[in-house]
């Protein structure tokens, strides 16, 4: 953290330029992934492990023809690979460095840098995002090899889902950090942030396929921003949404982004004024 805080001090009207400012921030972070590669590596494996086991399980416990929630088996194979790509990619877990952050008094002293703390931390995820990415392709090779033998329907790859995958991204993101400013508030903040996790892996399509939920699910599901993380640009890649769910969904994304913004704001100004980390 102090190589960020140097780089600054040697330059600065970086400060004027958010573009080079946080270019320089994804750098650091970046090599900051890599230092301890068994570790990320480690990351990668527990977000990848229920898309490499449960479609096994899936086709386990049906026959050779029978579809299972809606979907060929091919097009559960193309599922699951999908959802498994894209979430190395989307699904943040930042929350957790930055509750850490706030609990151990690290925050005050980002507080202190010329560097905006929320953007300072977009930075820092899309290095795990791309640092996992990275580390997940061998693995993602070894299931396509897996299942290779029942077959996949294939990917259909658009400017509207490239759209709506940095949308998914931006928004997990917005989510975490919210969900993190709840340790401005208390220090046992571990058990309300794994708590996010039973709606999120469920109604998010990470766990298994939202048509295979009961019709309760889908209805809270249709509420969430779930749905709109990994679900949606899963859907969009297989080719199974219309033009006009595509464009209600991309709205549907914006629209979430700007709430979670908007809430990130208000609870980072009212959780600073009354902020006492360790150490302060």
């Amino acid at each position: 953290m102090s190589s960020i805080a140097n780089a600054v001090e040697r330059n600065p009207k970086w400060a004027q330029f958010p573009v080079r400012k946080l270019f320089a921030l994804f750098s650091i972070y970046l090599k900051e992934c890599f230092a301890y590669p068994a570790a990320s590596f480690l990351w990668v494996l527990a977000d990848a492990q229920t898309a490499m086991i449960l479609p096994a399980v899936w086709l386990a416990t049906t026959g050779p023809n029978q579809p299972i929630a809606g979907m060929t088996h091919p097009e559960l194979i193309t599922y699951y690979i999908g959802s498994m790509i894209l979430s190395q990619f989307i699904t943040c877990h930042l929350m957790w460095d930055i509750a850490w952050d706030i609990r151990e008094g690290d925050f005050a002293t980002h507080l202190l840098r010329p560097i905006n703390y929320f953007r300072m931390n977009l930075a820092r995820n899309f290095a795990w995002r791309v640092a996992k990415l990275v580390l997940f392709l061998p693995m993602g090779l070894l299931v396509w090899l897996i299942y290779r033998s029942v077959g996949m329907s294939g990917f259909q790859i658009s400017f509207a889902f490239i759209i709506s995958v940095v949308l998914a991204q931006m928004l997990s993101y917005v989510a975490a950090f919210c969900m993190a400013m709840t340790a401005l508030w208390t220090t046992e903040f571990m058990s309300t942030l794994r708590l996010y996790y039973l709606p999120e892996m469920f109604l998010s399509g990470r766990l298994i396929p939202l048509s295979a939920l009961p019709v309760w699910a889908l209805g809270i599901s249709r509420f969430t921003h779930f749905k709109y993380m990994i679900y949606f640009p899963t859907q969009m890649l297989m080719g199974k949404l219309t033009d006009v769910e595509v464009r209600e969904g991309l709205l549907v994304q914006v629209a979430w982004i700007v709430f979670f913004i908007l809430l990130g704001k208000l609870l980072f100004k009212r959780g600073t004024r009354q902020y006492s980390g360790f150490g302060n």
